[in-house]
């Protein structure tokens, strides 16, 4: 893994083909599978990037709703500048069809809204499991022989 670079910012870019998933079919058939277009593209688009930005752009796929995958990325101001012109001039589309659909940035109140969450899971998940530690120690009580 590439060594983290100091002071980027985190932002969240969406890939999904252009059109639908029907015009998807259509186009492509049953010969080849959404997902096998889809790594091909998002190992272009990382060239793209690299080729017209920085090569040492941290990438990593964050997460997928649907048939969008979201990627993320740490990335300085002037790349996210750079990678806005490329967005606005068109000049991210890989030779399947994929696209930028949306790029959200997160800020430092996300980051602690998210760091919120999950300390709160893992205190959920902690008292669970001393739920699960007291019922079982309850299940093992001899009432009859606590009695006698």
């Amino acid at each position: 893994m590439k060594p983290d670079r100091k002071n980027t910012k985190t932002i969240l870019i969406d890939l999904s083909y252009k059109g639908s998933s029907n015009e998807f079919e259509e186009f492509y058939g049953y010969t080849v599978t959404y997902q096998e277009l889809e790594q091909q593209s998002y190992i272009e688009f990382k060239s793209i990037m690299f080729e017209n930005i920085n090569k040492k752009i941290k990438f990593r796929k964050y997460g997928r709703l649907g048939p969008v995958l979201t990627i993320k990325a740490n990335m300085y101001e002037s790349e996210i500048e750079n990678f806005e012109n490329l967005i606005n001039n068109n000049k991210i589309e890989t030779i399947y069809g994929w696209i930028v659909k949306d790029v959200t940035l997160i800020t430092d109140e996300d980051k602690d809204l998210e760091k919120t969450d999950l300390e709160k899971t893992d205190l959920e998940e902690s008292n669970y499991q001393n739920e699960y530690s007291i019922e079982e120690n309850i299940d093992n009580i001899d009432i009859e022989e606590d009695l006698n």
